[in-house]
């Protein structure tokens, strides 16, 4: 795949660029704009950074950082004629890494609270929300949300460069050692090196949840370089109904339609990732094993890995150029509503949803509370360790022993609507353990009156 973006080179801020930047300050900052004494005595500062971004001789960025125990990001802003090109994302990504190369143990930030497309930007980067300063930026007195990135030490991002501070470890999922578990994930540092080379690539951005079904405002915010956004209820999903549950598979004409929009070749490697261990990501993993495609990977640990393992980040759309692929259907194996109700009597069915609504002691979505008759409680959060990355293969090989998967005859996996279910058949398959998906699952099931409905963890 190949992206058609704007541009810029990063490099330092000089102060020949200050008429520059305070044609722009009081544009992007209005009454809380900083003057140029305050630019050239912060220039001098032995423990600042700051990066312009330009194209040709003109500056469209700038950005800003204190360096020390915890940085602090003293600024960052983009030319409005420019913005949604990437320019933010990757000076911030620069700051970061400088951050990292001093040896920093976080990043702070303060942002307004009103921006939400700037929040969207700096959590896609792993920053979480602290609080909220009252009356902050004056003379207006609008509130401001502190923001803090924690740090560990991983290759640093960046154009204009910082050296690696410590490799980061990797772990057994991304040995060549586990051959079974690279054909279904990959690491923020792998698919570092595939973006920087010359292999045909298309990232998928898959971010969603039932909270925020729409997830092409974060996508704009901040992304993976080159990366298209996936409209999860559109493009892997047809319309919802009672019949087939709430998230349906989507037609071979749809998901061909919107391939070819991604600019997916025939043969070219595929790589999704959420903002959520894979939750969402893993459905488009799964539809497009399905559709044939036979090199689709999900990233381990999301959007959080890349940008702990120094990932630059754009914001933005991405152009390509219309795709070649030719897909074709069932390459993964599926099963329909009776066959999930016969799994029990010679196989095992997994429910994905959290225990609690395996019991029917919640059920926040679907008409009725409860799992299929025989199926065994297995939360697809369960897969994930602390960081939000898959669990070690030898830990998922005991976790699906213990629920009897590892030597069953057959294996079926449902959870609310046929998406988290996907990331439980992923995790199987990185173990070797071949299971099918229910893809109506128990918001088709529990819509059918005529449906038997079980409840408590017995």
């Amino acid at each position: 795949m190949t992206a058609a973006a704007g541009s810029a080179d990063l490099r330092p801020l000089l102060r020949s660029d200050l008429p520059a930047v305070m044609a722009l300050e009081p544009v992007l900052f209005g009454p809380a704009s900083w003057s140029r004494e305050v630019y050239e005595d912060e220039l001098a500062l032995p423990d600042r950074a700051y990066v312009a971004a330009v194209t040709g001789s003109h500056l469209v960025g700038y950005a800003g950082i204190a360096l020390g125990v915890d940085a602090s990001v003293m600024t960052v802003g983009v030319d409005p004629a420019h913005r949604r090109r990437g320019h933010a994302g990757r000076m911030l990504a620069e700051l970061i890494g400088r951050a990292r190369s001093a040896g920093s143990e976080s990043v702070l930030l303060e942002v307004r609270a009103t921006d939400a497309g700037a929040q969207a930007l700096y959590v896609s980067f792993g920053f979480e929300a602290l609080g909220v300063r009252r009356g902050y930026y004056q003379p207006e007195g609008a509130d401001a949300v502190v923001m803090r990135l924690r740090l560990r030490a991983s290759r640093s991002p960046g154009p204009v460069g910082a050296e690696i501070v410590e490799p980061v470890e990797e772990t057994q999922a991304m040995t060549e050692a586990d051959p079974l578990r690279r054909r279904v994930l990959i690491s923020a540092d792998e698919l570092a090196e595939l973006i920087s080379s010359s292999v045909p690539l298309t990232v998928l951005d898959v971010r969603w949840s039932l909270a925020e079904p729409d997830g092409r405002r974060f996508y704009l915010a901040g992304h993976v370089p080159g990366a298209q956004f996936v409209d999860l209820d559109h493009d892997l999903a047809s319309a919802a109904g009672s019949d087939d549950g709430r998230h349906p598979l989507p037609s071979l004409e749809t998901l061909q339609a919107a391939a070819e929009r991604w600019g997916l070749d025939d043969g070219d490697p595929v790589v999704v990732y959420d903002d959520s261990g894979g939750m969402s990501a893993a459905r488009a993993w799964w539809l497009l094993r399905w559709a044939g495609v036979p090199d689709v990977r999900i990233l381990d640990g999301g959007l959080r890995a890349w940008s702990e393992n120094g990932g630059i980040m754009e914001d933005g759309e991405v152009q390509v150029a219309p795709g070649t692929i030719t897909l074709s259907p069932d390459h993964m194996p599926v099963a329909d509503a009776d066959e999930a109700a016969a799994t029990p009597a010679r196989g095992v069915l997994l429910d994905a949803r959290a225990q609690e609504r395996y019991a029917g002691e919640v059920e926040p979505v679907d008409p009725r509370a409860g799992h299929i008759p025989g199926a065994v409680s297995a939360p697809t959060a369960d897969n994930l360790d602390e960081r939000q990355q898959f669990r070690t293969s030898d830990e998922l090989r005991r976790r699906f022993e213990s629920l009897g998967a590892r030597d069953a005859e057959d294996v079926v996996v449902y959870c609310g609507s046929g998406v988290t279910a996907a990331h439980e058949v992923a995790a199987l398959a990185a173990v070797g353990i071949e299971a099918r998906l229910y893809p109506g699952s128990w918001s088709q099931w529990s819509a059918d009156e005529a449906r038997p409905v079980a409840t408590g963890l017995d």
